[in-house]
């Protein structure tokens, strides 16, 4: 572990700072439990300002949203504990399944409003008549343990958002040119390079959470605008590269070799995303790649559709990295009221809809949802006093991680925290406390450890476990206006939520022992019949909806893969999938005469069988030779006609082709472009 930067150590202090202040302030009032107040900052504190208002904005809704349910759950069952435990069981349910559905920021308003339910409700079921009074002053702790955070984090040497964004994209770029620069090499892209893109498009895919926040730390939205034009580019980087390298690789191999032309052309597409060449070639680069395709396609017209493919695929990647560097560029130097002209278009991923396993999501809820209704009954049958700990922390523990595949080794983790804060509570408590006297020594007591503890808390791989610990050791002391110590209402509930903890362990393991494998294949079938249905649908799709949803697919599938260990060929027939999706998407955008319709539907109904086939095993199978000559037979058709839809319609089944069976020798040939006199008189 590296020690602790000067970022890291300012974050520290600022939250031990607004956590001191809210305590001082909740003793000043007094509030009942002082505590919460200090243990919300750490809660909503980031070490982006624009974070931590987003998070405060979040968990105050969560707590009043939780507070109101509380007030008006609890007197109506309070009398009827398998009523009230079912009650509260669906709410948690209900509000877990909303949290899972958003995947944004904002699902910690869901989240949270269901375990403050059974947190502000349980431990008033024997004095339904204050419920109010516990609700209101539990919600006045949280307010303003969320206000010193937000003030102390936005007075005090504020980060901004969009400073640590603009870093990550260059991030990215630098990445992305690497994988470029391999793939205009190599001609093609190995395991490595495979799994360099994976890579790339989760961390892309991750730029959300900070573009969601970033509308908390800008005066602009347009700077949010701009960032979501950047990470939809850049989500489309893998498969564009991936379809460039698939037309490259098959010219390659029906030339034996490049062209001297085509060479050339590679190396200075790639010495100009390297950014070894001016900026303003990029409209060369275009125009040179359009007269190579006439040039060479009229020259070698056996290989057109090759050429005319792969160059019009090194095109696209022009586009799509310019945009990018336009993008990154107006961002970084916060030009965000001027819009740079995009040329590669991808507005169906630009706040369109995500791919959402329903059932998965809604098993996931419902197994959090019985395990509170078990734990309750339990807790009423063993008339434990303090036993409501237990369900308690048990719903916190179900609640967070159940987006999780395996949500058992992230509660094991969490049991190992609460065990650790318990302890540590404890030594506090009964060791150290009684030499307090002032809130001067209460806080030189808390701030070393404090301090120190915080500077991992902006780690993203220990900022869970640290908070974790913070908060239920700040919440086991119960600070309080004056010293009342009792070892033995301790030892209660330091035994009744380690119980919690253990109980949720238990419950994950036998309610979800699938894991990853089990959501990965789920996720392989989704896609599998999403793409026979496309295939075939004669509804009028929306492009920017199917498009949006299968590339989050895909997003969601590559990681679960990695994580398998698996050995490449996954890997490469997730993005196969996903350019088998686009070159479909390119197909129903066509209107083709009715004799060239009905023999394209003829294969696209052989691919729907073959991804039905797919779904049914459970497996990827290889595409059927009978597939494979209805391709060939319908290219060439589209061949002989001279017209522009369908010279895009041979190019979109070339695509498909190129997807399903990149080792297949070619058979078509096809004839050049045609001329701009042979155009008019198609369409005269």
């Amino acid at each position: 572990m590296t020690m602790p930067t000067w970022r890291e150590w300012l974050f520290s202090a600022k939250a031990l700072i607004a956590a001191l202040l809210a305590l001082y302030i909740a003793l000043a009032i007094p509030l009942d439990n002082p505590y919460w107040a200090m243990a919300s900052v750490y809660v909503v504190s980031h070490p982006l300002s624009g974070a931590t208002r987003s998070k405060a904005i979040y968990r105050a809704l969560g707590t009043l949203l939780g507070a109101a349910a509380s007030v008006v759950l609890l007197p109506m069952f309070a009398q009827q504990p398998v009523m009230l435990s079912l009650v509260i069981s669906l709410w948690i349910g209900a509000l877990l399944f909303l949290s899972l559905l958003d995947r944004s920021p904002r699902s910690y308003i869901f989240m949270l409003a269901a375990y403050t339910v059974p947190l502000v409700s349980l431990a008033e079921v024997n004095h339904p008549s204050t419920i109010f009074d516990v609700a209101l002053a539990r919600s006045e702790e949280i307010l303003l343990g969320i206000v010193c955070a937000s003030v102390v984090n936005a007075v005090l040497f504020p980060s901004r958002i969009a400073t640590t964004l603009g870093a990550k994209m260059g991030v990215l770029l630098q990445d992305g040119r690497a994988a470029v620069s391999r793939m205009l090499n190599a001609r093609h892209l190995g395991e490595a390079d495979q799994r360099a893109l994976n890579a790339l498009l989760v961390d892309v895919m991750g730029l959300d959470g900070m573009i969601n926040h970033l509308s908390y730390d800008s005066s602009s939205h347009l700077s949010a605008t701009h960032a979501r034009e950047f990470r939809a580019r850049m989500a489309m980087l893998m498969p564009q590269l991936i379809s460039a390298a698939d037309a490259l690789h098959r010219l390659q191999d029906e030339l034996h070799g490049l062209l001297p032309e085509l060479e050339e052309y590679l190396q200075d597409v790639d010495r100009w995303i390297q950014g070894d060449a001016p900026d303003g070639s990029a409209e060369q680069l275009r125009e040179r790649a359009q007269q190579l395709a006439a040039w060479l396609c009229d020259t070698h017209p056996a290989h057109a559709l090759a050429i005319d493919s792969g160059l019009r695929q090194l095109r696209a990647l022009v586009d799509l990295w310019q945009d990018c560097l336009d993008l990154h560029r107006q961002f970084r130097d916060g030009h965000a009221d001027a819009a740079p002209a995009l040329r590669y278009h991808v507005q169906q991923l630009i706040g369109g809809p995500r791919h959402y396993d329903y059932g998965l999501l809604a098993f996931s809820a419902a197994s959090v949802a019985l395990s509170i209704f078990c734990l309750c009954m339990l807790w009423f049958v063993s008339g434990w006093e303090y036993g409501y700990s237990g369900v308690f922390i048990a719903a916190v523990a179900g609640c967070f991680f159940a987006s999780q595949d395996n949500p058992a080794p992230f509660i094991r983790s969490f049991l190992i925290a609460t065990l650790f804060s318990s302890v540590a509570a404890g030594i506090y408590l009964f060791a150290l406390m009684p030499n307090v006297h002032d809130f001067g020594s209460l806080a030189t007591l808390l701030a070393v450890p404090l301090l120190v503890l915080g500077t991992l808390a902006g780690r993203p791989q220990h900022a869970g476990t640290v908070i974790l610990v913070a908060v239920q050791t700040i919440s086991n002391i119960t600070i309080q206006d004056s010293y009342r110590a009792d070892f033995q209402l301790f030892a209660d509930i330091a035994l009744s939520t380690a119980l919690g903890v253990i109980f949720a362990l238990v419950w994950a393991r036998l309610s979800r022992p699938f894991g990853t494998f089990w959501a990965a294949r789920r996720l392989e079938r989704h896609g599998w019949l999403s793409l026979a249905e496309l295939a075939v649908t004669r509804r009028k799709r929306d492009y920017a909806t199917v498009a949006s949803s299968f590339v989050d697919r895909t997003a969601q599938l590559l990681p679960r893969l990695t994580q398998l260990g698996d050995d490449g060929q996954a890997l490469n027939d997730a993005t196969r999938e996903l350019r088998v999706c686009f070159r479909l998407l390119e197909l129903r955008e066509l209107h083709l005469t009715r004799g060239k319709e009905q023999q394209v539907q003829m294969v696209l109904q052989q691919l729907r069988e073959h991804f039905l086939a797919c779904a049914r095993a459970h497996r990827q199978l290889p595409p059927a030779e009978e597939l494979l000559q209805a391709l060939e037979s319908t290219l060439r058709l589209l061949q002989d006609d001279p017209t522009r839809i369908a010279r895009k319609a041979a190019q979109a089944l070339h695509g498909l082709r190129l997807a399903l069976f990149p080792h297949a020798p070619a058979s078509v040939p096809m004839r050049p472009p045609p001329s701009a006199a042979e155009l008019a008189g198609a369409f005269a």
